[in-house]
């Protein structure tokens, strides 16, 4: 090791006299940026090198035994082989002993015991990261190549997210528990996602907050198999000490039917501002799309929608009368809307009591997960679309570097 490090300062002191040679001749602004880019490359290849020395050592100083570690056997040495692994600073070349057990045909080299995959850890953590946060496999590699100086397909970036993404769904991180006698705050929508065998379909998800935090999912299933997880992920963050639990949703019937029945202790709420769409719905029917009038009348009664609730806007709107058959049906759709969930529009007395009326956070958080997930000529296989789900939400609620840093 000792040989090792006096190389490796040997090394850094011809990088530094090369780079301050550089220096020197650099003239204006095109020279310093040719001389950071210059570090940068220099300066990672050195890097480079530095890892792949201190790793050697380590390597060397490695203790094995005959003992296969698939299945107990008895292995047998079979030389000296190189092992590659792709690291966050470049791609290292590794000597190490080469094991073959005859009992289960597995081979295994020495490098297996501190760098089982072909990308280390923390490389594959940023890959995974980039497959994530950018809007498709081929820009992260793009961005791979400038960032990392690492060339790799957007099929490999993409078979890395997969994988783990399906080790999230596996193991998921620890839901935040909800501290006794605060408000738990939960909704759920969906967003539509299109598949390689059945076109577009609806991604379903659901999203719970509290003061200590948030916790949500998603998943590409049938509203049978989605409902009961609202329920798990309340008993998950503790919804048993909460003071009260609020679900502000749409008003789609499988959702309130569904909540009913998993959350009954929930006091339910219609989003106002899905309720608002349903009222300038109305007033284009009514009034012509993008009219000056139509806008006026949803206005107004979208402002005695929240000053006065659902049952008191749907008795007054019913002294409303129109003599053309299209626009009276407009109106006794909107009314039936508001009859139907007038009991959960009740957003005077809401807000009095601090209540909430919004479901605003759910809706940002399906267009995360949408411009992930239906960008322009994507398709999806339909067992691929959780696992990137999972890793978008690990990402959209800052909850990234807590999992990563127990995977790794």
């Amino acid at each position: 090791m000792q040989r090792t490090a006096e190389v490796m300062m040997a090394e850094a002191k011809k990088l530094v006299k090369a780079l301050v040679a550089e220096a020197r001749e650099v003239r204006g602004q095109a020279g310093v940026e040719g001389l950071e880019r210059s570090v940068r490359e220099k300066g990672q290849e050195f890097l480079r090198v530095v890892f792949e020395q201190l790793l050697q050592g380590v390597l060397n100083r490695q203790e094995e035994g005959r003992a296969c570690p698939v299945c107990g056997g008895r292995r047998r040495h079979k030389g000296v082989r190189c092992r590659g692994v792709v690291s966050s600073v470049g791609a290292i070349e590794l000597e190490g002993p080469y094991w073959y057990c005859r009992r289960c045909r597995s081979g295994q080299h020495a490098l297996d015991a501190l760098a089982p995959e072909s990308f280390s850890g923390v490389m594959e953590e940023l890959l995974c990261l980039l497959g994530t946060s950018m809007t498709s496999f081929a820009k992260a590699g793009e961005a791979c190549k400038k960032l990392l100086g690492v060339r790799l397909s957007t099929d490999m970036i993409w078979r890395l997210c997969r994988r783990a993404g399906q080790r999230v769904l596996a193991d998921p991180p620890a839901a935040p528990e909800v501290a006794k006698e605060t408000d738990l705050v939960g909704s759920c929508d969906g967003t539509m996602v299109n598949t390689r065998q059945d076109g577009w379909r609806e991604l379903k998800a659901y999203r719970y907050e509290h003061p200590g935090g948030v916790y949500g999912g998603a998943h590409l299933e049938g509203s049978e198999r989605f409902l009961p997880r609202l329920r798990q992920a309340a008993l998950a963050m503790g919804a048993v000490r909460a003071r009260r639990i609020f679900f502000v949703s749409d008003a789609a019937e499988w959702i309130d039917k569904g909540v009913a029945v998993q959350l009954p202790m929930a006091i339910r709420i219609v989003d106002i501002w899905h309720a608002y769409q349903h009222v300038h719905e109305a007033g284009r029917k009514l009034y012509g799309e993008g009219t000056p009038k139509g806008g006026a009348w949803a206005d107004r009664w979208c402002r005695h929608l929240r000053e006065h609730g659902g049952r008191v806007t749907w008795w007054s709107l019913r002294r409303v009368r129109f003599k053309d058959a299209a626009r009276q049906a407009a109106l006794e759709a909107l009314l039936g809307y508001l009859d139907r969930n007038a009991e959960r529009m009740d957003y005077p007395t809401y807000e009095r009591a601090g209540w909430p009326i919004s479901s605003g956070a759910m809706e940002s958080f399906c267009k995360q997960l949408g411009g992930r997930l239906k960008g322009p000529g994507m398709r999806w296989s339909l067992d691929n679309v959780d696992p990137m789900a999972a890793l978008v939400i690990l990402w959209s609620q800052d909850r990234w570097d807590d999992y990563w840093s127990q995977a790794i």
